[in-house]
């Protein structure tokens, strides 16, 4: 049975220093079903940005996707072991993504 994300409230956290107030702000009014996490091969801080984000009021528990081009199993193995919940490798596949966020939407 196909998923729906029509109601599904994702929130795209991006490793941008300067719109880290915005994200708070965000992330505060808008209370996401999903945490995703598109940080590139250059971003050293994926795991800072993560522990930020679980530090804010109310998002500790916000299931997390963090999309990365690495496919190493050492760095995934980080990145959940930091705090995101699953970590996809770029592109995206729209019916993958729809599995990952299923138990959000249940």
């Amino acid at each position: 049975m196909p998923v729906s994300l029509r109601r599904l409230r994702v929130f795209l956290v991006v490793a941008d220093v300067e719109s880290r107030e915005f994200q708070r702000a965000a992330l505060e009014a808008i209370r996401p079903d999903v945490l995703l996490a598109d940080v590139s091969d250059t971003d050293q801080q994926p795991a800072a940005l993560i522990m930020r984000m679980r530090a804010l009021p109310g998002c500790a528990a916000i299931p997390s996707i963090v999309v990365t081009a690495d496919d190493d199993h050492g760095a995934r193995r980080r990145l959940l072991d930091a705090g995101y919940h699953e970590h996809v490798r770029r592109p995206i596949d729209a019916r993958a993504f729809r599995q990952l966020v299923r138990p959000s939407v249940a």
